[in-house]
């Protein structure tokens, strides 16, 4: 019985699959249905397919390498499409200049600071009208030159016939004046050719100056200058003239007394800057070049 049984559903299940159309509701369902055309149902009960697990690895972290390190060749890595090693510390720029060491010369001559720019050809002169005198002196020392002819025959000061001649200062106007003739650029620094040496005896370049600073202290300055230079190769200088708001006026031609002098010495490609500052005055006594030493940035 059992084996009619058994024949009677398999004959009627394959009976409803070649009359109607088989539906499936999900693959991952424990149930499917089996529909005829008359609507009628039979649900077969199956497994649910288990769905596999893909195990994916981690990835491997990339390798850092410490840029602090001593050894430089962990700061080069190899491009892996191309054959070029890359340096990591190549385009890494340091600027090795002081904050100081701006271009002195464009900040203090210039033709918003002076009246008249004056080109000697080896230095050049900041000139102002009203004061019949420089406010500053610019010029490079080459180490090689400074020392190397020393002239002893000094030339005589002459007017500055490139200035107008109602602002000129004239040699007369130094005369029993108690001031010398003092060099912003100083003769001792451009006595290596007759030409160099003939430019500073412009009365341009020269100032009114107390006898002892001109001869003993300021003249120190000068040579602390020249020997920087053959040290480091070439040394810039910048002598700033300072006025007071009511200066003091000597001679025919009223010829401006300053009240005291800066000396820029600098060389920015080897990161140097060294500023000094004198009194115009009889006061000034101490002729020790470091004690007229001053912080650059406050200048």
């Amino acid at each position: 019985m059992a084996f009619y049984r058994n024949l009677i559903v398999t004959s009627t299940l394959f009976l409803f699959v070649g009359c109607g159309t088989l539906k499936v509701s999900d693959t991952n369902s424990s149930t499917s249905t089996i529909t005829d055309s008359s609507n009628t149902t039979l649900v077969l009960v199956q497994n649910p397919t288990p769905t596999p697990t893909i195990e994916i690895p981690s990835p491997t972290p990339p390798k850092v390498e410490d840029l602090n390190s001593s050894n430089s060749d962990e700061n080069i890595v190899s491009d892996k499409n191309s054959s070029t090693s890359i340096n990591l510390n190549e385009h890494i720029i340091i600027d090795s200049s002081s904050s100081t060491q701006s271009d002195y010369k464009s900040r203090y001559i210039n033709s918003k600071t002076c009246n008249q720019i004056i080109n000697k050809e080896f230095f050049e002169i900041c000139y102002d009208y009203k004061f019949k005198a420089a406010k500053a002196v610019f010029y490079t020392l080459e180490g090689d030159l400074v020392n190397e002819l020393n002239i002893e025959e000094r030339p005589d000061f002459y007017e500055e016939e490139t200035i107008d001649e109602q602002y000129r200062a004239k040699y007369s106007d130094y005369t029993n004046s108690g001031y010398d003739r003092g060099h912003l650029a100083p003769d001792a620094s451009f006595d290596w050719s007759e030409e160099s040496l003939n430019a500073t005896y412009s009365l341009a370049n020269i100032i009114p100056q107390v006898p002892k600073v001109n001869r003993e202290i300021w003249s120190k300055v000068e040579k602390y200058a020249r020997d920087k230079a053959v040290k480091l190769g070439e040394v810039n200088v910048l002598n700033l003239v300072k006025y007071g708001s009511n200066p003091k006026f000597i001679g025919e031609d009223k010829i401006a007394v300053s009240i005291g002098f800066y000396k820029i010495l600098y060389n920015k490609s080897l990161n140097y800057n060294e500023c000094f500052y004198y009194l115009n005055s009889k006061a000034e006594s101490d002729d020790n070049v470091s004690s007229h030493k001053v912080n650059c940035s406050e200048i």
